[in-house]
């Protein structure tokens, strides 16, 4: 049986709680921006790891002290 089809207003909160996380996001210092995706980057390397072998470039830089 499918899913029912969200309501109108639900889609509307959702693409408002959208829009409101991406203008959190904007108003971030940079430091920050680059620490979330650096977190992103560690988060996806042992996906793309497991299906293929990685070229040097595609591997995350060590940023740990």
């Amino acid at each position: 049986m499918p899913k029912p089809r969200p309501s109108e207003e639900e889609v509307k909160a959702l693409f408002e709680a959208k829009a409101a996380w991406h203008a959190a996001q904007a108003r971030l210092p940079p430091l920050e921006k680059v620490r979330i995706l650096l977190e992103l980057q560690k988060q996806d390397y042992p996906l793309l790891a497991r299906q293929r072998p990685l070229a040097w470039w595609e591997k995350p830089w060590d940023t740990e002290p």
